[in-house]
């Protein structure tokens, strides 16, 4: 499968500045050795919500999956497994791993399982296993990939397969009391549906849930191959970026358009908060991380060539000021960097990054340290700890912002009436909530007015 690249990046973005004492964090990574490139490389993508475990797995060097504990601060390669994405309070780990295909001589693929106590298990797939397709390397997730757990590993949400080897389906699957197997309770027919009308490679692809089960969040593939990141709630899918097929709107209006658009957003495990990020191209054409929340339904966008990669449950996001930038959190629409309020050693070489994956009160946050070696520079996965979240319960931020992007007024923040001028005073549309769109308006400077409080935007 395509892997969304975040390349180097030197944007600089200013924050405001806090007047309190930086707290002591200890960051966790592993031994490596960059001159002949040994040791254990890649990305966290998982944290279980108590902040006790944390997975991930290489997809630069190879498909190595690892696991890191808190008890021991160690982390561990896992044998045979192609990608570990999530894991659970208890230690249950989700991903696919390598199988034999049954009378395929020897030949081997990669399937959707849980890993527990050393042993891994398949989950219930759409497929036969004798109708497994092998693949390697881009191709290790051909069959589907477990990509979720609940913090109670009730519930593992990932994406799935048929007959079709690049159409994939969001799944859900539920632990069984009486059999002690996992079965696939949903595999949203309504959306399978959607996916089997569009030329597209790939389909609909989970990256995150919530821990009830109700809330998958990920892309949305349209048949252009442009992204759109959203989510699943109660069964219905919520575009969040990218609402219409580019290729659409360039058939209609006759200009051009990215044809490439990359991103996608999680949910906090309490399901109240989704963060995620955008960009108009795979080569990062005007990043943007963003918010969102199911009771607004509003997306509010966080600033040009931001990420925003995960949110805990108090709603506070976390990534970096750039791709591959500083680490940083979002809260209330309004950017610090980690460096403002924790200290912490960093590994010879090594520089603490962007953030993909946080406990559920952002007191343990794990993503990449970036390694400079001969040919530029590589990922090996880290941990932050913080001693507690006094240092982000510190942290205010903004009640409002607005950002104007695509042709809409994005507003963070909840509100009770919004309005907006041209700068002739003339009011060209208002709003009680949400976000307002100005695709019919011409372009030009336009003042928005939040509650009484006034921003400058450009269309």
């Amino acid at each position: 499968m395509k892997k969304l690249l975040l390349s180097l990046c030197a944007c600089a973005i200013m924050t405001t500045s806090m007047a309190q004492d930086l707290q002591k964090a200890t960051l966790y990574a592993p031994g490596f050795d960059a001159a002949s490139m040994e040791g254990i490389f890649g990305t966290i993508y998982g944290m279980s919500p108590n902040g006790e475990y944390a997975a991930g797995y290489d997809d630069f060097l190879g498909s190595c999956a690892f696991t890191w504990k808190r008890s021991t601060g160690e982390f561990e390669i896992i044998d045979l497994a192609s990608m570990i994405m999530d894991v659970s309070n208890d230690g249950t780990f989700v991903g696919n791993y390598w199988v034999e295909i049954p009378g395929s001589d020897g030949a081997v693929a990669a399937r959707p399982g849980y890993y527990k106590d050393g042993v891994w298990s398949p989950l219930p797939l759409l497929r036969a296993e004798a109708m497994l397709t092998s693949g390697i390397g881009d191709a290790d997730d051909m069959n589907g990939c477990a990509t979720a757990i609940s913090g109670d590993a009730k519930f593992i949400g990932g994406y799935i397969t048929d007959e079709f080897v690049y159409k994939l389906y969001p799944a859900l699957w539920q632990w069984n009391e009486e059999t002690k197997e996992y079965d696939l309770i949903n595999t949203f027919e309504n959306i399978q549906e959607s996916i089997d009308k569009l030329e597209c490679p790939y389909g609909w692809v989970v990256k995150g849930m919530s821990d009830d089960g109700t809330i998958l969040t990920g892309f949305s593939e349209w048949g252009s191959g442009a992204r759109s990141a959203a989510a699943i709630i109660n069964g219905e899918e919520k575009r969040l970026t990218c609402l219409r097929d580019p290729m659409d709107v360039y058939n209609e209006t006759g200009v051009d358009q990215y044809l490439d658009a990359e991103g996608y957003a999680m949910v906090s495990p309490n399901g109240q908060y989704l963060a995620g990020f955008y960009a108009a191209s795979a080569n990062m054409t005007d990043l943007k991380g963003f918010t969102w929340t199911p009771d607004q339904e509003s997306v509010a966008f966080l600033g040009s060539y931001t990420v925003a990669a995960c949110i805990d449950n108090n709603g506070v996001a976390y990534g970096s000021n750039s791709p591959m930038g500083a680490p940083a959190l979002y809260k209330n629409g309004e950017m610090t960097l980690l460096s403002e309020i924790y200290t912490w050693e960093e590994p010879t070489g090594a520089s603490f990054s962007t953030i993909f994956a946080t406990s559920e009160d952002g007191g343990v946050m794990g993503g990449i340290a970036m390694v400079g070696f001969s040919m530029g520079a590589i990922q090996i996965p880290a941990v932050l700890v913080a001693n507690g979240t006094e240092g982000i319960d510190q942290v205010k931020g903004e009640a409002n912002s607005v950002t104007m992007y695509s042709g809409w007024a994005f507003i963070n923040g909840a509100y009770n009436n919004a309005r907006v001028y041209n700068m002739q005073g003339v009011l060209v549309a208002e709003a009680n909530e949400g976000n307002i769109d100005l695709n019919n308006a011409p372009a030009g400077v336009y003042i928005v007015n939040v509650d009484g409080q006034s921003f400058k935007v450009v269309k």
